[in-house]
């Protein structure tokens, strides 16, 4: 196939307009000058609805031409955002579209007969109760204009939407910025209608595309108790492999937020298909979660759980029970050793830290089950005893 020259092409779509036109002018002559008055004719009970009849020939004409023309303009606008290196320009369609079928309505309404400026002038009445009754769609409908003009959304645009009127975050692919809605291709593969006004002026928009690519981050929160570099340092190793499989192209990690129970990572990736998000995430979760336990069992320490008191039975005491209490069920939980220390004191609380070592074969969520009954009653059987001597 010859190659086109944007100007080649143009005139194309110049030259496709105009007969586009002429034969809907020709269509229209030819139906009420021939072939309405031999239908007639033949169908003389017909003729009283001639008005009606030619009324519908020109809605099919002339909304049949705006389709057209609209048709060619979305192949001019498609061909231009190709050509862009990365500029999109599908969004002017949205705000064409408006202005085409606008100007659609109101040649049928001087086709008709009916004057706009005496409809506007006389029409107080009718008009008041016209506004209230479209006023969501005239809403709707300047909503989208704004949105569009504004080049805020675009067909075939990645874009992240966040409102206090979604439950969690939209995010996909503008299908098409339509007069009332907006369309959007979400990750998880359905197509969902957003209204324009709950997006102007309610809705934060992140546009996720960078040139070719697609850029997006998640937040990654941890416990404290395993050293976050070593997780970062496991988990990218984890991901690696995975990145051609993933459609990820380059993936960065940042030590985003430290708190007393929680360290946040962001993680920052740019990809090549939108659709491919949800996989992402979930690969990008499971590797820091593996990273996590692996590093929590490679620390000194080992895993760790920590114990609190009251202050009313000597820690020591408790301390020392509960670790007789825990020596007697170890084997069968897989522990392999433990220790205890006396880790924080306040007026009100003393707290135990219990560090240990578990098989392979272990659980962790049992183990944990054991550690805190050991010690939960020995502190109940020593409180026992004080409540017995007084």
């Amino acid at each position: 196939m010859a190659y086109m020259t944007p100007a080649k092409s143009n005139k194309y779509a110049e030259l496709k307009l105009l007969i586009l036109i002429i034969v809907g002018i020709a269509v229209i002559i030819v139906f009420q000058q021939y072939i309405f008055p031999t239908l007639y004719v033949y169908f003389p009970h017909l003729k009283k609805y001639d008005i009606y009849f030619r009324y519908a020939i020109g809605a099919i004409v002339i909304f049949g031409i705006a389709a057209g023309i609209l048709s060619i303009l979305k192949r001019v606008v498609e061909r231009a955002s190709e050509r862009s290196n990365g500029k999109n320009y599908r969004g002017i369609y949205a705000v064409l579209r408006a202005i085409i079928y606008g100007g659609a309505i109101a040649a049928f309404l001087a086709y008709v007969g009916i004057s706009l400026t005496g409809a506007l002038i006389g029409g107080t009445v009718g008009g008041l109760i016209l506004s209230f009754a479209l006023q969501n769609t005239v809403s709707n409908l300047l909503s989208g204009l704004l949105l569009t003009t504004a080049g805020v959304l675009k067909p075939k645009g990645d874009v992240s939407f966040f409102s206090w009127m979604f439950d969690s975050p939209v995010v996909g692919e503008v299908v098409d910025v339509k007069l009332l809605t907006v369309n959007v291709l979400t990750v998880d593969g359905n197509i969902t209608e957003l209204p324009n006004t709950a997006l102007l002026g309610q809705t934060q928009f992140t546009n996720l595309n960078v040139g070719s690519i697609i850029r997006a981050s998640i937040l990654v929160t941890l416990p404290v108790d395993a050293q976050i570099r070593g997780i970062m340092s496991i988990a990218e190793k984890k991901i690696g492999p995975q990145k051609e499989e993933l459609g990820i192209i380059s993936m960065e990690t940042y030590f985003f937020t430290k708190t007393f129970n929680s360290n946040t990572l962001k993680v920052i990736f740019n990809f090549k298909k939108i659709l491919g998000y949800n996989r992402i995430v979930s690969s990008i979760n499971l590797a820091y979660e593996e990273a996590y336990w692996e590093m929590k069992n490679r620390a000194p320490q080992g895993n760790n759980i920590i114990l609190g008191f009251p202050t009313d039975i000597p820690i020591k005491r408790i301390q020392e029970l509960g670790d007789s209490n825990l020596a007697a069920r170890k084997n069968d939980m897989g522990i392999i050793d433990f220790q205890s220390s006396f880790f924080i004191k306040n007026s009100t609380i003393n707290s135990l830290k219990v560090t240990f070592n578990i098989s392979q074969d272990a659980k962790y969520d049992a183990v944990a089950n054991a550690i805190n009954y050991s010690y939960e009653e020995a502190y109940i059987s020593l409180k026992n005893d004080l409540n017995a001597k007084k």
